[in-house]
């Protein structure tokens, strides 16, 4: 039973983690990078440009809350496990690829700009099962 409790507390939590990214994705779109500070690396290669500012404007914000999501449960939870972490972040990759597949003609671009979001997101969720079963062990 308590299992079961633990699974439905992370799946409610990963969906307010998933709503609250609508928010910081909005306002990470919404800053304003100043074009000097793009130029040589867009001389390089317009990806990568996008990339980084992805990069610092949405994916790092966004594994932060995820962060702040995940050691908050740990007050709630005594012995979160990869599978309370997996529910956790579930919604918030579903829901990101859900916005990346809505985008039909542009997709191979958005999953390259997207994807240093999801590999920040990846490291995190590495970095809590590993030291989730240093502490259980």
């Amino acid at each position: 039973m308590d299992q079961i409790k633990n699974r439905v507390i992370a799946v409610i939590l990963g969906v307010a983690l998933a709503y609250a990214s609508i928010a910081i994705a909005g306002i990470g779109a919404a800053v304003a990078i100043p074009a000097h500070i793009l130029k040589p690396v867009a001389q390089v290669s317009s990806l990568l440009a996008f990339m980084l500012v992805d990069l610092f404007t949405i994916a790092v914000p966004l594994a932060a809350a995820f962060f702040v999501v995940a050691f908050a449960s740990k007050l709630v939870i005594r012995k979160p496990d990869f599978t309370f972490y997996a529910l956790l972040l579930a919604p918030l990759v579903l829901l990101q690829l859900y916005f990346v597949a809505q985008s039909q003609p542009q997709m191979l671009f958005n999953i390259v700009t997207t994807l240093p979001r999801y590999l920040l997101l990846a490291v995190c969720f590495y970095f809590l099962v590993r030291s989730s079963k240093q502490a259980n062990a």
